[in-house]
């Protein structure tokens, strides 16, 4: 277990977006979201770390600044649909 002096380690937001413009070479993608979960997954399991998605269900109104990968950065699409 990962600890920061006496307190736990909890991933509480990660993702990785489905769809929009790649930022900084990260390229959106369905296949990328399920194995970034799946990856993300293990190694949390692996290291006795909590880790949780900020997130369930697609926000198209989150477009913004910084693009609109934000609306497309979870597991569930805006109707409530498995992505993969």
């Amino acid at each position: 277990m990962y600890v920061a002096k006496v307190k736990k380690v909890i991933i509480i937001e990660t993702g990785w977006a489905s769809k929009g413009e790649p930022p900084k070479g990260s390229v959106p993608s369905l296949v990328h979201t399920m194995k970034y979960f799946i990856n993300n997954l293990a190694w949390s399991k692996k290291a006795y770390i909590r880790m949780f998605y900020f997130s369930s269900f697609d926000e198209c109104w989150k477009v913004g600044p910084e693009g609109e990968v934000v609306a497309y950065w979870v597991l569930w699409d805006k109707n409530e649909k498995l992505k993969f």
